[in-house]
């Protein structure tokens, strides 16, 4: 198969690169590798969150706080991609999540403070509009709501942590379950069950009244979180109704992953491309690059029981870490599956981790070195390929768990990645 620039990835760097060269007039081909990192991370888009890996104070503005960075240290992926190619990038997103039906906010301006489903606070750059009377920044007191049967979500340890870092006073912070109508007691709901659930309007109405009898019985002046479970596909649509059936603000909270949250953005966003006439090929791992002259020929897929070679003009290596192949470790090493290059070696595995979960995890920052245009650099710092160029966070020298900064890194690297292919 032969393609203009082929698009290898799954998560967020790979669909931003594939959007980016859509929109520039480009036929991409996207190679899906099979289980997305998507649904397993935060349902908004972090840019920067915190500074580095040990600090404790959230930053207030990103895109502030990413070109002092970019001053800091030339060399982080940031750097690389550029300012430009960050604030590109959102623009580029926004505009995309708005044509694909959804509704969301925020900026390099500012980052909101957004409660977790554990009740910390935790600082977010674009989120979608269900979330964000969550708002840490508000006075107004919040009821976080469960619901009998639905193990996800714990409203009373979530009320707890969430008073003791946020709380405005002994009742600023409360916690309220509700049953669901029609079901004995003892029944346990995924949110899946929940969501499709709650786009029925009688179903809905019923839970809607028991929250209103228990949310504000001494007090109409508060705002309530429930998890992220307001429909499934019509989601903006069930938002909206609950909210106005409440009476009161309301803002969804992201779930264990994979969320629901993520599951509607990820899947809509992909399928979206497909609609709009982008091909995709699935469940298909890259495993080997065939390299002449400098430049990359073709690669390998596996896929369907057999060996399917694509030759493309470019290629953007869009791969988050060992999620979707982009690294594959060993007891010693850890190699990358397109050049076969060491990419870090350990005598023990365990010299990858820290003991304590709470330390930046060394294992965060392996990753492919890359030159100033984002290609797969060598060890003498020349690329191992002029016409291949890599985004998301198989990238080395950055910890984006510790920064709070994959998203902001994969629209950049994405981005400025799509770019490179189109000139090369």
């Amino acid at each position: 198969m032969k393609a203009d620039v082929a698009v290898v990835g799954s998560g967020l760097a790979a669909l931003i690169a594939t959007r980016s060269l859509q929109k520039a007039g480009r036929k991409p081909l996207l190679i899906w590798p099979g289980l997305s990192s998507l649904y397993f991370v935060y349902a908004t888009v972090d840019v920067l969150g915190y500074s580095d890996a040990t600090s404790h104070q959230p930053v207030e503005r990103p895109g502030t706080a990413v070109a002092a960075l970019i001053a800091d240290h030339p060399d982080h992926p940031y750097a690389r991609a550029g300012l430009d190619a960050l604030r590109d990038g959102v623009a580029l997103l926004m505009e995309w999540l708005e044509e694909a039906g959804f509704r969301w906010q925020g900026s390099l301006d500012h980052n909101l403070l957004l409660p977790t489903a554990i009740g910390t606070p935790k600082p977010s750059c674009l989120y979608p509009q269900s979330m964000a009377a969550g708002d840490l920044g508000r006075d107004e007191p919040i009821v976080l709501c469960g619901v009998e049967g639905y193990e996800d979500f714990v409203p009373e340890l979530a009320a707890s942590n969430l008073s003791r870092s946020w709380g405005r006073g002994d009742q600023s912070v409360r916690a309220i379950r509700v049953s669901l109508p029609g079901f004995e007691p003892g029944k346990m709901f995924t949110s899946i069950d929940l969501a499709r659930s709650l786009e029925n309007e009688a179903f809905r109405g019923e839970v809607v009244e028991q929250i209103r009898d228990k949310a504000a019985p001494h007090s109409d002046h508060v705002r309530v979180g429930v998890p992220a479970v307001l429909g499934l596909t019509h989601d903006t649509d069930v938002y909206q109704r609950f909210q106005s059936e409440l009476g009161h603000p309301v803002f969804e909270i992201p779930t264990l992953p994979p969320s629901v949250l993520g599951l509607r953005l990820f899947d809509r966003l992909r399928k979206h491309l497909q609609e709009t006439g982008v091909e995709i090929i699935w469940a298909a791992q890259a495993h080997a690059a065939e390299l002449s002259d400098g430049r990359c020929r073709r690669i390998h897929l596996k896929s369907a029981g057999r060996e399917q070679p694509i030759e493309a003009g470019a290629y953007v290596l869009a791969l988050e870490d060992m999620v979707d192949g982009a690294l594959r470790a060993g007891v010693h090493a850890v190699v990358d599956p397109f050049f076969h290059q060491s990419l870090a070696h350990h005598v023990v595995p365990t010299e990858r981790t820290d003991e304590s979960l709470f330390k930046p995890q060394p294992f965060a920052s392996i990753g492919y070195g890359v030159t100033d245009r984002l290609q797969p650099a060598a060890g003498d710092g020349n690329p191992l390929a002029r016409n291949v160029f890599l985004a998301g966070g198989a990238i080395a020298g950055y910890d984006p768990v510790g920064t709070k900064s994959r998203g902001g890194l994969a629209i950049a690297t994405g981005y400025r990645a799509a770019k490179e292919a189109m000139a090369a």
